[in-house]
């Protein structure tokens, strides 16, 4: 993990090896309870279109481009980009994710005009373009 790292990727990376992370048996369910822990103190500062780009990351491991831009937009709004509270359990998550095995990605994506764009480790995807 890198050590300076901008707050609204570090969460993005959290939140994100929260809902995709699968690891086994104990270990599992102490990254299960850092992300749980993550997304709660995230979620009350969430505004509607956060909400729904958290919702949304969630729902399919890991949300398209768009929502965690959108989700990214909505973290730094809401200042929970510079919570160190926050900040300090979405680094601990992603050290559990680590020791248990799990990749860990941090780093900032540009999807301005991307078609068929895929985040993330061990993707398989198929594209027809018309």
């Amino acid at each position: 993990m890198e050590d300076r790292v901008d707050g609204a990727e570090l969460l993005l990376a959290a939140l994100t090896v929260g809902a995709t992370t699968g690891v086994t048996d104990a270990t599992s369910a102490l990254v299960r309870d850092g992300a749980l822990n993550l997304r709660n103190l995230v979620r009350h500062r969430l505004t509607g279109r956060g909400q729904e780009a958290l919702r949304s990351l969630e729902a399919d491991g890991g949300g398209s481009a768009i929502w965690q831009v959108r989700l990214a937009e909505d973290l730094i709004r809401a200042g929970v980009d510079r919570d160190e509270q926050v900040l300090g359990v979405a680094r601990d998550l992603l050290a559990r994710a680590e020791a248990a095995g799990g990749r860990t990605e941090i780093g900032q994506v540009d999807a301005r005009g991307a078609q068929g764009l895929q985040l993330g480790s061990g993707n398989t995807q198929h594209n027809t373009f018309n």
